[in-house]
């Protein structure tokens, strides 16, 4: 049965108290009632469905009995080079997805003695990264692989709001520093690092590495357990997207380059400011 929208109205404004104690953002709940007031269901209703999220800490997990380690993912870090050379030395690891690292501390008790490490990337790279894959550079992709940029694009669009209305990288720097972009509703790929890889007890893990050095700091990784020397395969870069030539790829990698302009800079800062501090990287 159809709701009306004076039915709606009454219903979400019946839920506001029930919103103040769960939302992460009472500026969020303040958008909420203004929209109503003015007759804004529509714009509401979407409010709501960016209002009732949490951070979302459940990117994958790995777990190697065989070398007693646990690795925790990042996306957009080398997620799925990192998940590859880990199975290729033990073909019985487990990959763990959509749960957090409590969770899997409590389905695997053992796990919290196990060496846990992590990749970091520069925030403002990542942030260019998941820009390229959400919007910028949908236009290169064809079959299978264009389906799958668009129907990540048109998630990110109705869970966010307001996300649906970025459209140059500007737009997306400014989004990120408003509720909506916050770290209270953030998906795994824009949430903050530092808190997708902290430890129930708050400890960061054994091993943090880098990205920008990640050759080395994954084999530093395998000397440590006594893991084979990884090789690690180009995966999922730029995007997805497989350039037709390397004169191709340095000219996309500068068309990126050129998005970091001082504002955006300023503002990747400030809403990053945390993993900036991880890593100690230059803002």
């Amino acid at each position: 049965m159809a709701v009306s929208d004076a039915e709606l109205a009454a219903m979400l404004m019946s839920r506001l108290k029930q919103l103040y104690a769960i939302c992460a953002h009472p500026l969020v709940v303040r958008d909420l009632v203004g929209a109503l007031v003015r007759g804004g269901l529509g714009v509401a209703r979407r409010m709501a469905y960016t209002a009732v999220r949490s951070p979302d800490l459940t990117a994958e997990k790995v777990v190697s009995r065989r070398y007693r380690c646990l690795w925790l993912c990042n996306p957009k870090v080398a997620s799925r080079s990192i998940i590859a050379v880990l199975r290729d030395a033990d073909p019985d690891a487990e990959v763990i997805a959509g749960a957090s690292v409590a969770q899997v501390y409590a389905m695997y008790p053992a796990v919290k003695d196990y060496f846990s490490f992590a990749f970091i990337r520069h925030p403002f790279d990542r942030a260019l990264s998941l820009y390229a894959e959400m919007r910028f550079f949908r236009e290169r992709f064809d079959g299978v692989k264009r389906c799958h940029k668009e129907e990540r694009q048109r998630f990110f669009a109705n869970a966010f709001f307001g996300l649906a209305e970025v459209e140059s990288f500007d737009d997306y720097c400014h989004w990120l520093n408003t509720p909506y972009g916050s770290d209270a509703f953030a998906d795994c790929h824009f949430l903050s690092q530092h808190l997708q890889i902290c430890l129930p007890d708050g400890r960061r893990p054994d091993f943090i590495g880098r990205f920008e050095n990640i050759d080395r700091d994954l084999e530093r990784v395998a000397e440590h357990l006594g893991m084979p020397l990884p090789v690690l395969p180009m995966l999922n870069t730029m995007a997805g997207w497989q350039p037709r030539s390397p004169q191709a790829l340095q000219a996309a990698r500068a068309e990126m380059s050129a998005l970091l302009t001082e504002q955006n800079r300023a503002l990747l800062s400030k809403r990053y400011a945390g993993d900036l501090e991880l890593g100690g990287y230059s803002p």
